[in-house]
């Protein structure tokens, strides 16, 4: 039976992050060989369009449709995950605040190794993956020897694979919505407070260039 990989993935108003498309490619790198399954929480349209993007580059897709999944807390989230997830499932989260907030407790859960932070896969030898993360602010790369017989939650740093940009996968939906129970947490959603943006998002960008007060003038550059 082939290894399961399933990537988490993050959307917004119905369109999914960039890491989707990262993960499709890091997951192949961690397993060739691996089943590799999206997975898409949330309620209504923005799901449904969710699922059906991420259909594109996935074989197959597994989305869980809940009322209480509308704003995604990672205390839901867990709950519904570990409800749907094998037990032996290795699982990808983007490394950023919600997936810090949602995966070492789900590893808890899943009663599996918790691997954050990583930035590449270096090879697998049977059940032993080699995964490489940083050090010292990316001064030293470390490699690092985890057993995933027993299945891992590992946390991938945005940007460091790839995107598949294929999307020619035609992936299957399976609706898991009916095999997760009360999904009641102990945070709730109040609102969302957006901060004020500039004209250019440095997050997207692939080059940042920084200077101190010593430049003067912008004519200085």
């Amino acid at each position: 039976m082939s290894r399961q990989v399933f990537a988490y993935i993050i959307h917004k108003n119905g369109k999914p992050d960039d890491t989707a498309l990262e993960f499709a490619t890091a997951a192949r790198k961690l397993d060739p060989n691996a089943e590799v399954i999206g997975v898409v929480v949330g309620s209504g349209a923005d799901l449904e369009a969710a699922a059906g993007e991420a259909a594109k580059s996935y074989t197959s897709v597994w989305k869980i449709d809940n009322a209480a999944l509308a704003y995604p807390l990672a205390d839901g989230v867990r709950k519904a995950l570990t409800s749907v997830l094998p037990r032996e499932a290795v699982v990808l989260i983007p490394h950023e605040h919600f997936g810090l907030d949602l995966a070492p407790g789900l590893a808890v859960k899943l009663d599996s190794p918790y691997l954050p932070d990583v930035v590449d896969f270096a090879g697998l030898d049977g059940d032993t993956l080699t995964a490489v993360r940083q050090e010292f602010s990316g001064m030293v790369s470390t490699h690092v020897a985890c057993d995933i017989a027993a299945g891992a939650v590992i946390t991938v740093r945005p940007g460091a694979f790839a995107p598949d940009e294929s999307a020619a996968a035609g992936g299957t939906i399976t609706d898991k919505s009916g095999d997760v129970g009360d999904l009641a947490a102990g945070r709730r959603y109040l609102e969302t407070l957006v901060a004020e943006v500039g004209d250019v998002d440095i997050t997207k960008s692939e080059i940042l260039v920084s200077v101190g007060r010593g430049i003067e003038d912008q004519d200085n550059l």
